[in-house]
């Protein structure tokens, strides 16, 4: 605990109980703070504004009973606070809030902050790997349902005993809350593969129909929401800077699919961007595109005749090794999209993870084509700048002879 101000009389204290509601002291806050601004107290009314706090009753060691601005608050805003009391103008603020509050008429003692104590999150969650937290809002509030403070027919025990079900070494008992806050706490710290877990067990436990919550629609983006995490973070859609409205198109049906049903459902699409991409790619550049070019031809002859990839940098070999690869894995697109994604009525479909490699393969040479044409035709529009500095130089070096 950091103390942060505190008046005459003993040093210590401890709480006893809360004391004003939380309406009332929003209302003693609210009206403080407006007053700290008023006199340019600004750095005071910030803080009275920004830090949770709340008034208790306290007692010391000589039972004598009074009120303490107590907060809570996270490990950044503990530390900032901390670090405050090397300042006097930051003390001095204090000083300033606990008289307002007292000439308001609830005299404090001391003002003093705890820190809020977290559990550690997983890493990939810190990283954004894992559920959003507005994912986690649509879950429990718009598929699984809320009423009377319940989440579904969730009682203590049977939310216990949905993670033994399930095979988790949780206990919801160890968190604070109702039902419905443990498990959000539960779900929101636990990393991608327990998450896509959980996200199955809610599934099996609210099947789709069970309620008017449960569309057929909700369960499929959910679906594909644990489809993410179980295949990891995606190769991004690309932003095109050569495109037709084919390719934009696809693209778009892709990324929707891949988000609503899961990347078995936009494998067709993605491929129909690439081809797309390659032949509007191959047009303007003036190269050869007839109506049945495959993808690995259309590949072949931009590399080969793209004035784009004449320069590949250091390592060339390297990197036309790598290119005969991406030729290569291209040409295993036609047969995957026409006999094992939904294009046809094909009674085996891709599995998701491998839907997925094949989705940020294609993302992938995506990205790699548009960013070498847009180098390159970048370095090109500063060669022709710089040609034209030299012509007006040599003009100016003629008229002035």
């Amino acid at each position: 605990m950091i103390e942060l101000y505190h008046a005459s009389g003993a040093g210590d204290f401890t709480i006893l109980q809360d004391g004003l509601t939380h309406d009332q002291c929003q209302l003693l806050f609210e009206n403080a703070a407006r007053l700290l601004a008023e006199r340019s107290q600004t750095r005071a009314a910030e803080i009275l504004r920004s830090v949770s706090f709340r008034v208790v009753y306290a007692t010391n060691h000589f039972n004598d009973e009074f009120s303490v601005l107590h907060g809570v608050v996270p490990l950044e805003q503990y530390e900032r606070l901390r670090r405050g009391q090397e300042n006097s103008a930051e003390r001095q603020a204090f000083v300033q809030i606990a008289e307002v509050l007292s000439e308001l008429g609830t005299y404090i003692r001391f003002i003093a902050v705890e820190l809020a104590l977290e559990r550690p999150v997983h890493p990939a969650i810190q990283r954004g790997l894992g559920l959003k937290k507005s994912q986690i809002s649509k879950l429990v509030y718009k598929y699984i349902g809320v009423s009377g403070g319940y989440l579904g027919d969730f009682s203590y025990r049977s939310h216990q005993e949905f993670y033994v079900e399930l095979d988790l070494d949780i206990d919801p008992y160890t968190r604070d809350g109702t039902t419905r806050e443990r498990f959000i706490t539960i779900l929101r710290e636990s990393a991608p593969q327990v998450q896509a877990r959980i996200l199955e067990g809610v599934l099996a436990r609210f099947p789709v129909g069970s309620s008017d919550l449960r569309t057929p629609q909700r369960t499929a983006e959910i679906r594909s929401w644990i489809t993410r995490l179980r295949t990891g973070p995606h190769v991004e859609q690309p932003t095109l800077r050569i495109t037709s409205e084919v390719v934009e198109r696809a693209l778009l049906d892709a990324q929707e699919l891949l988000r609503a049903t899961g990347a078995t459902s936009g494998v067709d699409r993605i491929h129909t961007a690439l081809h797309g991409y390659l032949r509007e790619v191959s047009c303007k550049a003036g190269l050869a595109a007839p109506e049945d070019a495959t993808l690995t031809r259309l590949f072949k002859q931009v590399r080969e005749g793209h004035p784009a990839f004449r320069d590949v940098g250091p390592r060339s070999d390297d990197i036309l090794r790598v290119l005969r690869a991406i030729a290569t894995i291209l040409d295993s697109f036609n047969p995957l999209r026409n006999k094992a994604s939904v294009a046809h009525p094909n009674p085996i479909l891709l599995p998701e993870p491998e839907a997925m490699l094949v989705i940020n393969a294609a993302r992938t040479i995506l990205h790699y084509i548009d960013e070498k044409l847009y180098r390159h035709g970048t370095d090109r529009e500063t060669e022709d700048a710089g040609a034209a500095q030299q012509r007006h130089a040599a003009d100016g070096a003629t008229r002035h002879r």
